[in-house]
């Protein structure tokens, strides 16, 4: 039975609670759906939000992209890493610097956002990997984890008490959410994004990501799991927390991804070059 003084539905309600997604954000977003981006007017937009154009051009310079000449516009960055890439960094730094992480005893923030961004970067290797589109699944591994941001600063004290939980009775960080609270951050990050009219997929993503058997066929749930699970596993979060265990692998999701050992291994080195670059945000 939960014992948190709130129901899913009370909690999503005081969405309010939370700071909001900047401005810059939320035209990346609109522009993710139209066919027609203004590539000037989306660059101009996002130069003047300076912490997250910093952030940016901080990762776009970084070796990983390998760039003969330093960029220092958006613009530039945009023309030469592409719409795509500078949507994921602009949304990347938009969650790292708005986003709340962290006020509960036994939570450390830092090793929150390296676990968020390498699952991103996972998302993204895997993508590249199985020929889906990248920039969702970055998104989708971005936020996976914001509905325990979302329980963390709307109940501390209760989020305190399931990392205690976990650690104490060795259990997953979800079956401990669900023993406190009635539900878990799977939930709570679905119905968050739902109600802020996020994509359908990316929603279900976040649902599912860890019960992939339960998401929409084909959709994005499992790579999100397998990509959490790389996150742990190369111990992107440098330490092992509470609530950082290895999460139990779908073995039947893993096995449908058709991954061979040689790719998987490349997928491996990528998320590592990857999140170098992207720790930079942090």
């Amino acid at each position: 039975m939960s014992s948190a003084p709130f129901t899913l539905d009370e909690l999503v309600a005081h969405i309010h609670k939370l700071p909001a997604m900047p401005a810059v954000a939320m035209e990346v977003l609109a522009s993710m759906a139209g066919a027609d981006t203004d590539i000037d007017k989306l660059a101009h937009q996002i130069a003047q939000d300076q912490a997250i154009a910093a952030r940016v051009l901080r990762v776009a310079n970084s070796p990983f992209y390998g760039l003969q000449a330093r960029v220092s516009s958006i613009h530039d960055a945009i023309v030469v890493l592409g719409l795509s890439s500078v949507r994921s960094l602009v949304l990347a730094a938009a969650v790292v610097t708005s986003l709340p992480a962290g006020c509960a005893a036994g939570f450390n923030q830092d090793r929150f956002w390296r676990h968020v961004l390498g699952t991103a970067v996972a998302a993204q290797a895997l993508a590249q990997a199985l020929g889906r589109r990248p920039e969702s699944l970055f998104i989708a591994g971005l936020l996976h984890d914001i509905g325990r941001l979302a329980l963390m600063v709307l109940d501390p004290d209760h989020f305190s008490r399931c990392l205690e939980l976990a650690h104490s009775g060795d259990l997953p960080l979800t079956d401990a959410e669900r023993r406190i609270f009635g539900f878990d951050h799977a939930q709570v990050g679905a119905a968050l994004t739902a109600r802020w009219n996020f994509p359908a997929d990316i929603v279900d993503a976040l649902a599912w990501h860890h019960d992939p058997q339960r998401g929409a066929p084909g959709g994005m749930a499992g790579i999100i799991h397998y990509a959490d699970a790389i996150s742990q596993a190369l111990d992107l979060d440098e330490g092992k927390d509470e609530w950082s265990q290895v999460p139990r692998l779908d073995q039947e999701t893993v096995t449908g991804l058709g991954l061979s050992w040689e790719v998987l291994l490349a997928v491996l080195e990528d998320t590592r070059n990857r999140f170098e670059s992207y720790r930079l945000m942090l």
